[in-house]
């Protein structure tokens, strides 16, 4: 499911990127490859490290807590740092990419998200592996304490 998300991140701002950064076409592949890498990684570990809460704030229509803002500063940051480490791109063009990705990004995971209720983490757990992930990690350890 995530890669729908990319797939509709690459259709809304593929164009402007291109336009603003001069990559190629084989390139934004590319680009769109680490988003998807990095915020599979950032925020499946906050998932992970049991911060539903924090997730559930940053992908959704209210104003971002203190940890969400935490969360999309991580994500900012590991996505630039992947663009600048996998892709040899310099902090100046990373930086014009991020400023373009992170917004769209943000709004189509939130859109996603929102069409649930509020309480009802099923459309994050899925797109990040959280789910059945955390689920099945959970009683293992459970099972290892008793």
């Amino acid at each position: 499911m995530f890669d729908q998300i990319i797939s509709g991140l690459k259709s809304q701002v593929g164009g402007e990127i291109q336009e603003k950064t001069g990559i190629s076409d084989s390139m934004l592949g590319s680009v769109m490859d680490v988003v998807k890498t990095e915020t599979t990684k950032t925020v499946g570990s906050k998932l992970m490290g049991g911060n539903l809460d924090t997730v559930m704030n940053l992908f959704s229509n209210d104003s971002n807590s203190k940890s969400a803002d935490g969360l999309q500063a991580s994500l900012t940051t590991g996505i630039m740092d992947g663009l600048m480490d996998k892709l040899g791109l310099d902090s100046s063009k990373a930086g014009s990419i991020v400023k373009i990705i992170i917004p769209s990004l943000l709004s189509l995971i939130t859109k996603k998200n929102e069409e649930t209720p509020k309480d009802d983490a099923s459309p994050l757990t899925s797109l990040f592996g959280g789910g059945d992930g955390i689920s099945g990690m959970a009683g293992k350890a459970l099972k290892g304490l008793f």
